[in-house]
């Protein structure tokens, strides 16, 4: 599989080309990046040869089978198009695009070349994420009913040295991306309505660095969904709670590390409860006791690429070309929209058919 690579930024160097060099099969025969030092710099820690300042030139000069466009997202229109153009297949970094109907564009131009379009919305695959959705599929707990998803860090776009610092729909389109996803992924379903509220508790931030939605699920299904990016309480990068008929689940994304003693009214005593990993846990909560369902030592998110990407490209050989996967990355992208819209109406957005 030949493979070029748009954008030598952060996120390439940490998980885009390792995972790609993860992947067997896989041969890297260009890579584009508009910065000339640190496209020699990643060119030589990689050892990629074939390197341009832009698409066009690299694809002119290397035939490749798949485009990974790994540049900010304002780009992701525009090269997406132009790898299709070019006869290649194309995975692209999250956010997929700024607007649904640049999504609808690059979904038609992928339908009508015959070729599949995939976006890396990856925490899926991640194994605390994966191996506890198999199991809450499975029914080993029950049907989940209630999704709540927070995160806590101080950490506003000031902080960013890259494309995401001058953001103002910053936290909710950026990072929401995944949370919403991996909310959708436990339900295995589209919401039906958003209610969302963002607030702006500081001045000087135009961001929005602090957003609460509220979804709306087919049978009486609901998620929460909150996002501070300037809080002083301990970092959270991500947490979730899946509540089923049977158990409720903690889904910690981030390091864990946890020593406690809690009372259990169930058991009419203390239990001890003891986390400590860098990637995250998934942890089982019932009748009083906690149990961890899955652990991950380290971070996962170049691993975690490696396997969608694996993925997508047993789908490219195996002639499949239905473009679901974009679809789903074009519902989340309107279903942030439809955040936004509900927090300067005030109003929740119902989605329905095409609008999710």
């Amino acid at each position: 599989m030949r493979v070029a690579v748009v954008g030598l930024g952060g996120v390439a160097e940490r998980i885009h080309l390792p995972a790609l060099a993860a992947v067997q099969g896989v041969e890297i025969v260009g890579a584009c990046e508009p910065d000339a030092a640190r496209r020699e710099t990643i060119g030589r820690k990689f050892g990629i040869a074939s390197l341009h300042p832009d698409i066009e030139s690299m694809l002119a000069a290397a035939r490749a089978d798949v485009v990974v466009v790994g540049s900010p997202p304002d780009a992701h229109h525009a090269q997406c198009l132009t790898a299709l153009r070019h006869g290649a297949h194309v995975f692209c970094e999250k956010p997929f695009v700024e607007r649904p109907e640049q999504a609808d564009e690059i979904i038609a131009a992928a339908d009508a070349a015959g070729r599949l379009v995939s976006v890396n919305n990856q925490y899926r695959f991640m194994p605390i994420y994966r191996q506890t959705q198999e199991r809450i599929a499975a029914g080993e707990f029950g049907a989940p009913f209630l999704i709540s998803g927070w995160q806590q860090m101080f950490h506003p776009p000031s902080f960013e040295k890259n494309w995401r610092a001058h953001l103002v729909k910053s936290t909710l389109f950026e990072f929401g991306t995944h949370a919403l996803d991996l909310i959708c992924f436990y339900f295995d379903a589209l919401p039906e309505s958003i209610a969302a509220e963002i607030t702006y508790p500081r001045a000087e931030i135009a961001a929005d660095v602090v957003v609460l939605c509220m979804l709306k699920f087919p049978g009486q299904r609901a998620a929460s969904l909150v996002l501070n990016r300037v809080s002083h309480a301990p970092e959270r990068y991500f947490e979730m709670r899946i509540d089923c008929r049977e158990a409720s689940i903690r889904v910690s994304l981030g390091g864990v590390a946890r020593l406690g003693w809690n009372w259990s009214k169930p058991l009419g005593r203390p239990i001890t409860r003891f986390s400590f990993v860098k990637g995250g846990e998934s942890r089982i909560e019932r009748g009083g006791r906690s149990a961890v369902l899955t652990a991950d030592k380290e971070m996962a998110f170049a691993r975690a690429t490696t396997a969608k990407f694996a993925d997508f490209m047993t789908r490219v050989q195996s002639g499949t070309r239905d473009n679901a996967d974009a679809r789903h990355a074009r519902a989340l992208i309107r279903l942030v929209e439809a955040g936004y819209e509900s927090a300067a109406s005030g109003r929740t957005v119902a989605l329905v058919g095409g609008d999710a």
